[in-house]
Order: C-alpha cells, then structure tokens, then sequence
C-alpha cells in the first residue's frame, strides 16, 4: 500500500468533473523541483522544470491558445511510485473551436510529492484546435 492518498485525492479533485475541476490541491502536491513534459509536436510544448516553468507553461496555454481546459478522469490510479489518470479532456481555443481528446496524465510520487508529471494526448486534435483546422471524418469508419 502507497501513502498516494494526498495526490490520489488532489488528482481527484483536479481532474473530476469538467467545469468543476479544482486545482488548488494538486498545486500543494507538486514538488519544487517538478519536471514536466508536455509533447513538442504542438507550439506549447516541451520539458518544464520547476514550479516557475510548470506555472508559465499553463499560462503560456490559456494566454495564447486556448480559452479553456477542463477535465474528466476515467480514474485515479495508484500504481505505488506512479499516479496514472486517464481523462476525458474538452477545451475551447483561441481560434473558437471546441476540441474533446483522450489525455493521460503520468505523475511519480517520491516523499508524497509529484516529481515528475507527463500529459499523453493525441497532438493532432489539439494542433487542429489551435490552427482552426476543419476536421474530416474517415469514410471507412462507421
């Protein structure tokens, strides 16, 4: 048994319920030497170290790209040295189009501190947000 309780329940807490996503408590949870990585295929992302690059990547988000971003996990799983929450993920950009996506949140816990986080998301939808790109549906799906 892991002592996650405090970061289960910050993730919880922070990523439940959409519009009703509160991220007070993760915030508490990150340790000040936090690495984070976001995937470098979209503008905004890269490797974030520190609380000061971690704070300035969301507001590099919302400042440029998008109005909002709101989650909904699937779960809050407690692997032991690993917190894993799939979410359903619905954001507005900048651009006026709205975009749902299927993220993956990857955090290890040392100490009961988030040290390293890791967002998964399919980069593509987000680029198309972003540029405002017409989405078009295969024909062979059904």
């Amino acid at each position: 048994m892991s002592n996650n309780q405090p970061v289960i329940e910050a993730c919880r807490l922070a990523f439940t319920g959409f519009e009703k996503n509160q991220m007070s408590a993760l915030r508490t949870v990150l340790s000040p030497d936090l690495v984070f990585e976001f995937p470098k295929s979209l503008p905004y992302g890269g490797t974030f170290r520190g609380l000061a690059e971690f704070n300035a990547f969301w507001d590099d988000l919302y400042t440029n790209y998008y109005d909002h971003f709101h989650y909904d996990a699937h779960a809050v799983l407690d692997a032991g040295s690993h917190v894993v929450v799939p979410v359903v993920a619905r954001a507005k950009a900048k651009s006026g189009r709205t975009m749902e996506n299927e993220h993956c949140f990857l955090f290890e816990v040392q100490g009961g501190k988030i040290v390293y986080g890791r967002i998964y998301a399919d980069t593509a939808k987000g680029r198309d947000a972003i540029e405002g790109l017409a989405i078009h549906p295969s024909r062979a799906s059904s």
